[in-house]
């Protein structure tokens, strides 16, 4: 079972209808929007899946404690705290994510996707804790 993959779908799934909703007024239905391609530098869906596979260890996310340590140890416990409780969840910037997995690994991600690092970092910043939540839905960490 992939876990990480049905999350990450439903995180760009809800993205995309948060994007689209402001511009229409009235629903339409049968009618399917169409494919859109990310801007130039930006990972696709696929992209950030594969990337997202390799940060938390596969579909089933068995690095989701190491991805939770590793956010801790650079000083972001409130932050991290935030994402595996419930309730709502407290941002984290392209900086942050350029320290805690630091530029070499970020240029890795980018450099095998053909994307722009800080655009992945960016990217990373938003979804991370949105990934993060989705998978601590009791709000607590799942048992090794």
């Amino acid at each position: 079972m992939d876990i990480l993959g049905e999350i990450l779908k439903q995180v760009l799934e809800g993205a995309a209808q948060q994007q689209r909703q402001p511009q229409q007024r009235q629903p339409q239905p049968q009618q399917r929007p169409a494919p859109t391609q990310p801007p130039q530098g930006m990972p696709s869906a696929d992209d950030l899946g594969d990337i997202l596979g390799q940060i938390f260890g596969g579909g089933g996310a068995q690095k989701l404690p190491d991805v939770v340590r590793q956010f801790e140890e650079k000083g972001m416990r409130d932050q991290v705290d935030s994402w595996v409780r419930t309730g709502p969840n407290k941002p984290v910037d392209r900086r942050q994510i350029e320290d805690v997995f630091g530029q070499r690994e970020l240029d890795g991600f980018a450099r095998t996707k053909g994307i722009d690092r800080d655009q992945l970092a960016e990217v990373l910043a938003k979804y991370i804790p949105r990934i993060i939540d989705e998978l601590t839905p009791q709000g607590q960490l799942p048992r090794r």
